[in-house]
C-alpha cells in the first residue's frame, strides 16, 4: 500500500512543477499586460505633455513676431515705422504753424494790431490741443522711465 501510495504520490507530484509554471506564466503575462497599459497611458501624457509644449512654443513666438513687428530693428523698414507717429506729428504742426501765420498775415492786412492777432491765434482750443500734444509727447517717456521700459 505504501507502494501505491508512493506511486500515486510521485505521479501527482510529477505534474506540480509544470501547474506552478502554468500560475506563474499566468502572473507574468498579467504583469506584462499591467506594464503595457502603463507604457500606453504614459506614453498619452508624453503625447499630451508635448502638445502643451509645442503650444506654448507656438505662443512663445507668436508673442516674438507681434514684437518684433511691432519694434523692428536696424533697417530701412525699422526707420520707416520708427518714424511715422513724429513724421505726421511734424506734418500736423507745419500745417498748425502754416493756417496761424496765414491767420496773422490776414489781421495784419486789416491793419489790425498783432496784440489782436495773438489772442484771436492762442485761444482756449489752442492751448488744449498743445496741452496734449505736448503730453503725450513728453509724458510717454516720462511714463516709459518711470515704470522701466525701454523703447
Amino acid at each position: 500500500m505504501i507502494a501505491l501510495l508512493g506511486s500515486l504520490l510521485g505521479f501527482g507530484t510529477s505534474f506540480l512543477p509544470q501547474l506552478l509554471n502554468v500560475f506563474k506564466e499566468r502572473q507574468d503575462h498579467k504583469n506584462k499586460m499591467e506594464e503595457i497599459k502603463l507604457r500606453g497611458e504614459l506614453a498619452a501624457q508624453g503625447v499630451e505633455l508635448q502638445l502643451k509644449v509645442i503650444d506654448a512654443q507656438a505662443e512663445i513666438e507668436e508673442t516674438k513676431g507681434l514684437y518684433n513687428y511691432a519694434n523692428p530693428t536696424g533697417g530701412f523698414a525699422a526707420g520707416l515705422a520708427a518714424s511715422v507717429r513724429p513724421v505726421i506729428t511734424y506734418m500736423f504742426f507745419a500745417l498748425f504753424i502754416a493756417t496761424k501765420v496765414v491767420m496773422m498775415m490776414e489781421i495784419m492786412a486789416d491793419d489790425q494790431p498783432w496784440t489782436v492777432g495773438i489772442d484771436l491765434l492762442w485761444d482756449q482750443e489752442t492751448a488744449g490741443l498743445m496741452s496734449a500734444i505736448l503730453a503725450f509727447w513728453f509724458g510717454q517717456r516720462s511714463i516709459a522711465k518711470f515704470a522701466g521700459v525701454k523703447k
